[in-house]
């Protein structure tokens, strides 16, 4: 049986997609079998003149992905809007227990699986269950995606302290976007995410990074250990 992590982010757009694509690249290029999985997808885009999740599509695109797109996926919404509406509008059921039974099958046959959330932690699915409840029921830690922008300390903190309030397991701060040459504010921030969140810093990803580097900016194997 494999391990498994949920990636979520402070705000959408923060860059979840990109650090979860880049963690499994490197795991892959260590010969450990890891793959993303976002059971949910409000967003498409066209290839090959058909519609399939923009997320899933990246993931394609930069990795050597293998299995169809349905099989990084369980419920693709069109709408880009928050999935209790996009679901609402499209007439789609989302089905906690079917991404439970995905993720399961998931984490049977690959060595790490990391399920990536859609939007953040206090994003509704549907009615009465939100990201929260997934993260619950899927019982993984968090890997928090944030960076050094202006309001990122406010909305890290909110963000852990939501999790913590809720019981659970935060296993650190991934930072995204990092510019080469970091202003004063940058680097109090990197100091202060720290120290207001009590979470370890996993990394850092340097903005405009390449994939498929050897050098990388996070130490992975502890991701394995944890």
């Amino acid at each position: 049986m494999g391990k498994g992590y949920f990636v979520t982010g402070i705000d959408t757009n923060i860059g979840k997609t990109y650090v979860t694509t880049q963690m499994v690249a490197c795991l892959q290029r260590k010969g450990i079998d890891a793959i993303p999985y976002k059971p949910i997808q409000s967003g498409v885009v066209k290839v090959n003149d058909r519609f399939i999740g923009e997320d899933v599509a990246f993931y394609k695109e930069k990795l050597p992905l293998l299995e169809d797109d349905h099989y990084y996926n369980s419920y693709t919404l069109e709408t880009p809007v928050s999935p209790h509406l996009a679901s609402k509008l499209e007439n789609v059921f989302i089905d906690e227990q079917v991404i439970f039974e995905k993720y399961k099958q998931l984490e049977n046959k690959h060595d790490v699986v990391f399920v990536e959330d859609a939007g953040g932690v206090a994003v509704p699915l549907k009615e009465n269950f939100g990201t929260i409840d997934l993260i619950k029921l899927l019982n993984l830690p968090v890997i928090l995606v944030t960076t050094l922008s202006l309001g990122t300390i406010n909305h890290t903190v909110l963000t852990t302290e939501y999790l913590k309030s809720h019981q659970i397991n935060i296993l650190g701060l991934l930072i995204n976007k990092v510019p080469s040459t970091m202003t004063e504010m940058e680097k109090d921030s990197l100091m202060m995410l720290e120290k207001l969140t009590g979470q370890v810093i996993l990394g850092v990803i340097p903005e405009q990074s390449d994939f498929f580097t050897e050098d990388h900016i996070f130490e992975i194997q502890q991701l394995l250990t944890k």
